[in-house]
């Protein structure tokens, strides 16, 4: 059996990532945007409690009565519909993740039926990274927004309510930095070997360049006239 000692990171970690590509981190939203979906639900939890536990009042109240049916049934298919609709945002609070790697950010989109999609952002094409967490909640708790300006356009991506928001903006902004010297010192590695090749050097034993036999004068040679 062959084996190949290079590293091969192809669709490792997540799909579409590169063979040299390594996975730096990742982060979701905070918690917080769960927060109030629990809130909901634990009253939720609460209302079925109190019907399970008393479920011969209940009867005994809809008895002859097709109005509270209609208002019970009714309530009943809109918590159903509740509970399956906070289970979905919980499932897409999970799948929707970002990816830092040692080459570019990717930002995963989705959901659990309609939508997929995938950004992605190279770390040499980012002017600038900014970081804000305005208010008493994302200073205590520790998140806030993270947005990125593009040299390449006036566009800017912004992450909304991200996780230790201070460790994630040093990770991009050192990131960020070591991608464009990276690009710059294999820039200026090339230039000289292209400048090197386009123009001749001069031995340097010879104080001018030997002249080649285009360069040397023409000489006219007339035939002597005839008698």
């Amino acid at each position: 059996m062959v084996t190949d000692s290079t590293t091969n990171n192809k669709d490792k970690y997540f799909k579409g990532q590169q063979e040299n590509e390594i996975l730096i981190c990742f982060f979701r939203h905070h918690w917080i945007d769960l927060l109030r979906e629990f809130v909901y639900f634990s009253l939720f939890v609460f209302i079925i409690s109190t019907l399970l536990t008393n479920t011969t009042t209940v009867k005994e109240i809809m008895v002859g009565n097709r109005e509270l049916k209609l208002f019970f049934y009714t309530g009943y298919l809109m918590l159903t519909i509740y509970m399956h609709r906070f289970f979905l945002v919980v499932f897409n609070y999970f799948i929707n993740v970002g990816i830092v790697t040692n080459n570019r950010i990717v930002d995963h989109q989705k959901t659990l039926f309609f939508k997929d999609t995938l950004d992605s952002i190279d770390l040499a094409q980012i002017q600038n990274i900014e970081k804000i967490e305005n208010g008493v909640l994302p200073s205590i708790l520790g998140y806030g927004d993270i947005k990125i300006f593009l040299t390449a356009s006036d566009s800017i991506k912004t992450f909304s309510r991200i996780p230790n928001a201070k460790y994630h903006f040093r990770c991009l902004n050192r990131l960020r930095e070591r991608r464009q010297n990276s690009f710059m010192q294999r820039n200026h590695g090339e230039v000289p070997q292209f400048k090197d090749q386009m123009v001749p050097t001069m031995s340097p034993q010879l104080k001018e360049p030997e002249e080649d036999q285009f360069s040397k004068p023409i000489q006219v040679i007339r035939s002597a006239p005839r008698e």
